[in-house]
């Protein structure tokens, strides 16, 4: 087992900050190098234990962090860190598909701190990522958000937490609109009469709750939720900039930076709560 200290110290061996030198300084180098904190770091390699290779090292968990997080190329990434490229993609390709399957983001989440008779938990949003514009054209892949093609997922937060409990997709946008998104699986998970508040896209009163002049305030607080959510998600450079790898491996890193980003609110840097 790492600890919180062997990823400071082996972080500024990257960052080239002097580890005796100021600590808020070099907690800045160290979140925007590699996204999070030497704890969160700590959590998630201790988290793989039974999974990462044998000859893992906890370098490899910040290799791919630094992937992650700046999405840089390969050449210039593996100069800034002293290996081959092939060896830093080997093992940023593990660890990417390691932390996208940590059992991290549990729907049975959305229970907690629920007040008694409430059939409302959770709050549901799409959100769509860039990607290269595939060939041949094909128009299913257009998103109305940024005016070009994309992958949309939808994510889901408890109310009372702020956790996220769901997160699916890597769809394309023009053909997987929020709402045929969310009945294809999500809506299988909500008990009966249970539903989930949703912006208008999800025009389904059966399943979802949306601002109509009842209690709507309150309503787009939880929906503001899912904005900042976003923000926290695309401060990683792989789901900010058009990726440009193999679209199979997109729900990867989208499920890596998830993962991430709710072990980050475990650790404290927890969404803004809300009165509902």
């Amino acid at each position: 087992m790492a600890s919180a200290e062997t990823f400071w110290r082996l972080g500024h061996n990257i960052t080239k900050h002097d580890v005796d030198g100021s600590i808020a300084l070099g907690y800045r180098k160290f979140r925007s190098f590699f996204g999070t904190s030497p704890s969160v770091c700590a959590a998630a390699y201790d988290n793989l234990s039974h999974v990462r290779p044998i000859k893992s090292r906890p370098e490899h968990l910040l290799w791919t962090l630094l992937h992650l997080k700046h999405y840089a190329t390969e050449h210039i990434s593996s100069a800034l860190v002293g290996v081959s490229e092939k060896t830093f993609r080997k093992w940023c390709h593990i660890f990417i598909r390691l932390l996208a399957k940590m059992p991290v983001i549990e729907w049975e989440n959305h229970f907690h701190r629920a007040l008694r008779g409430s059939n409302i938990l959770v709050s549901i949003d799409g959100v769509d990522f860039r990607i290269m514009e595939p060939s041949p054209f094909n128009p299913k892949w257009y998103s109305h958000k940024f005016h070009g093609p994309g992958l949309r997922y939808e994510l889901a937060i408890c109310i009372r937490t702020g956790d996220i409990v769901w997160a699916y997709g890597g769809l394309p946008c023009g053909e997987w609109s929020d709402l045929r998104l969310a009945r294809d699986v999500f809506i299988f998970g909500l008990r009966e009469g249970e539903k989930a508040i949703a912006d208008r896209g999800y025009n389904d009163p059966n399943f979802f709750d949306f601002p109509n002049g009842n209690n709507d305030g309150k309503k787009k607080q939880v929906l503001a939720r899912h904005e900042t959510l976003n923000r926290r998600l695309k401060q990683f450079d792989c789901l900010q900039q058009r990726f440009r790898h193999d679209l199979y491996l997109h729900p990867l890193y989208f499920h890596s930076v998830v993962n991430l980003t709710q072990m980050m609110i475990d650790h404290g840097e927890t969404l803004n709560s809300v009165d509902f």
